[in-house]
């Protein structure tokens, strides 16, 4: 990725979603070290993922703490039960009490099954985070499950007037708001994935304070084609063919249809 001033990739959080298989995890790799070397201390966040992908990114493991991978770049993958934990900390501030919680059955499952509660906790540390680097890029789950994750802290503030939920609601909330956090969704140059990206962009639009600045098409190469070879191989085409003028026209057409492709994607 070439250096880029775009403010895109000087946000202090940056959300990154996409339809499963697209590149997202690379796309958040990529932004974090164009961040990181720019000079920006830089996070690369992945959301309780069970097989996590930084780790084969970076060469390094990353756990729930961060680990710098790079110069002024770290990556972490951010564990539920261990941000459930910290959570909780910072209500009780009694590690002792904390741990009698955490081993309550009653008040575990309760946490289990809350709905909401397991998306909430793991923004919540994202904020956290956000205290201790110029930027972080946070790689969201696919696309569908990213927008109901996102959508938690809004439905928080309905149910709760008050209390530690609608507290961390308000934050999160609060982070959506700043003028440096942003969104953006990654696609690939494929009719299904770009009809998916364009039906999340709808869905999103519901998220308060959260706009989607860019949509990245990765896997897609620039034009190669002028229109005077366009035209050439037209005029190729309509000539009687040799072996040679053959096999220059069906490389030609190839790869006019490669490029057709991204063109029909943007």
């Amino acid at each position: 990725m070439a250096a880029d001033t775009h403010a895109l990739f000087r946000a202090r959080v940056l959300f990154l979603t996409g339809k499963g298989g697209v590149g997202k995890t690379s796309v958040a790799a990529a932004v974090g070290r164009l961040a990181a070397s720019q000079g920006r201390r830089t996070l690369v966040v992945e959301l309780d993922n069970q097989h996590p992908t930084l780790p084969g990114v970076f060469g390094k493991a990353c756990g729930y703490e961060p680990v710098e991978v790079e110069k002024n770049l770290a990556a972490c993958n951010i564990e539920w039960a261990r941000a459930l934990e910290d959570w909780v900390e910072s209500i009780v501030s009694m590690r002792r009490i904390v741990r009698l919680i955490m081993k309550n059955r009653v008040v575990s499952l309760f946490l289990q099954v809350t709905p909401g509660a397991r998306d909430l906790v793991m923004l919540w540390r994202v904020e956290q985070l956000t205290r201790h680097y110029d930027t972080v890029v946070v790689d969201l789950p696919a696309s569908g499950n990213a927008v109901a994750m996102l959508s938690v802290p809004l439905t928080a503030e309905r149910l709760f007037a008050a209390g530690p939920i609608r507290r961390c609601a308000d934050a999160l909330l609060a982070m959506y708001a700043r003028a440096d956090t942003r969104l953006a969704l990654v696609a690939i140059p494929e009719e299904m994935v770009v009809n998916e990206t364009i039906e999340t962009v709808a869905r999103l639009r519901e998220v308060r304070g959260l706009a989607v600045e860019m949509i990245l098409l990765n896997r897609a190469s620039m034009p190669t084609l002028t229109r005077a070879e366009t035209a050439l191989l037209a005029q190729l085409e309509a000539l009687p063919g040799d072996d040679q003028r053959r096999e220059v026209l069906a490389a030609g057409r190839w790869e006019e249809g490669l490029e057709s492709a991204p063109a029909e994607a943007l």
